[in-house]
């Protein structure tokens, strides 16, 4: 099968299901029905959901370059996607829009089979053809800089473009997007010439013949050294908090049906203790990772280091930790994200009358900056009628996770997860709404059939 004619046959399957359906939603000039913050793949299958619905006046918004939405391209260093290869992912559950379809119609069967895992690139390649095949809207370069009330629904200011207008506006922002990068303390003071996190575009080819510390032991953290490693670092050394690194994965048996639909209506103290219990115990680097740097004899690994002092000493870094002291000219942290909704600027209209888990639950601990969601990703008030406006907008994000599940971040459940979304709108819009489409049906006077041409009815 060619790729064209797969487009054709996956074009016929839309047809079939009746896609695009007719809009539904009243019109008015200048007003999206509904903003996406975020074009990658949360953001491609949340508009795909929302197309399906019949819901079509909506724009994606992505400050990266056509092509390099989301991290695949970009900071992704992993050769291989994690996930196997035949997941659905964000193909909606059809079939000729599946990873699968778009490989097989390219390079055959027997290449399928022999394919082990999805690599990194091909899965941006893939992604890329997903927006085009359903022309979903999307505008590159565009960075929202604040998302604020209105007479309509919600303004976008956008940087060096007109701000826009919409009813409803959905934050697909991944892993980063209701937070801030995890800087230790210790490094904060240094120019940012010693430093990078493992979220943003770090050179690795300046690294050649020079050390390179990295602090986090996670699948990020491998990733980072293997680069520097194969980009000609002199040495490389991973730093650890902890006393063992992780080699089970507790998230990887959360896929399955009954959690991915399930997880919201768990009460709290459930829902804390499926994530805490995942994140207490940690998540390891694939092996994958780790036999990327297993022949390097300039890389280590040191495990339960405590730094206590950072210094900048003639173009370098000195780090005294409880395992003695390193040098390296660059850091790298691979040290993930903090949640902290003050730390987004382009909610400050809204951030303080969000509310967060500690706000509802007293016990959730380390988890408690979390946004406490509603039914359908839609942010809370923290006091009631404080913030109408907060019904409009949509945490699709890493940070749903405590709320909803992994529904919103990882492949295997974001398919799901964008229905869930998608249809939630659709029955916000309807229910917050219901007198206009209760006007309609009193205003609707199509007749099915003229009484004068069937005589026999008195």
């Amino acid at each position: 099968m060619s790729l064209q004619l797969l487009e054709e046959q996956l074009l016929e399957e839309l047809r079939f299901l009746e896609y695009l359906p007719k809009p539904w939603l009243p019109e008015k000039e200048g007003l999206l029905d509904v903003a996406i913050i975020g074009g990658g793949m949360a953001g491609l299958a949340a508009a795909f959901g929302l197309m399906r619905e019949g819901i079509s006046n909506i724009q994606v918004f992505d400050e990266c370059p056509e092509g390099f939405e989301g991290p695949w391209a970009t900071f992704a260093r992993m050769r291989i996607l994690r996930s196997q290869k035949a997941l659905v992912g964000p193909a909606l559950d059809i079939p000729k829009l599946t990873y699968q379809a778009w490989y097989r119609a390219q390079y055959g069967e027997e290449e399928w089979e022999k394919l082990y895992k999805i690599p990194t690139l091909s899965w941006m390649e893939y992604l890329r053809w997903y927006r085009r095949v359903l022309n979903i809207p999307m505008q590159n370069g565009c960075q929202v800089t604040l998302i604020e009330p209105s007479e309509d629904g919600l303004q976008l200011t956008i940087e060096g473009k007109p701000s826009r207008m919409a009813r409803k506006v959905v934050l697909a922002t991944g892993r980063g997007g209701f937070g801030k990068w995890i800087v230790p303390e210790l490094f904060r003071h240094l120019p940012k010439d010693f430093y990078a996190h493992t979220s943003e575009w770090i050179d690795f080819a300046d690294f050649n013949g020079k050390e390179v510390c990295i602090l986090g032991a996670g699948s990020s953290g491998f990733d980072a050294a293997a680069e520097a490693l194969e980009k000609g670092a002199s040495s490389v050394t991973i730093l650890e908090q902890r006393q063992v690194i992780p080699f089970i994965n507790k998230f990887a048996s959360t896929f399955y049906c009954g959690i991915t639909e399930g997880f919201y209506d768990l009460p709290d103290e459930a829902k804390i203790g499926f994530i805490q219990h995942g994140f207490d115990t940690g998540a390891p680097p694939p092996f994958e990772s780790l036999d990327r740097v297993k022949g390097y004899s300039n890389f280590k690994v040191l495990t339960g280091v405590e730094i206590e002092k950072v210094v900048e000493r003639e173009g370098s870094l000195i780090l005294e930790t409880n395992r003695g002291q390193l040098q390296c000219v660059f850091t790298v942290f691979a040290t993930g994200f903090a949640v902290d909704v003050h730390a987004q600027e382009e909610l400050r209209a809204f951030a303080d009358d969000i509310l967060l888990w500690k706000e509802r639950y007293s016990e959730s601990g380390s988890l408690g900056n979390a946004p406490y969601l509603g039914t359908h990703f839609e942010f809370q008030e923290k006091v009631s009628g404080r913030a109408p406006a907060l019904k409009h907008l949509y945490c699709y994000n890493y940070a749903a996770t405590l709320s909803h599940g992994n529904v919103s971040g990882d492949i295997p459940a974001i398919g799901a997860g964008a229905m869930r979304l998608a249809k939630g709108i659709a029955c916000d819009f309807f229910t917050q709404n219901w007198l206009v489409y209760l006007q309609r049906l009193h205003a609707y006077t199509t007749p099915e059939f003229l009484a004068g041409d069937y005589p026999f009815i008195l």
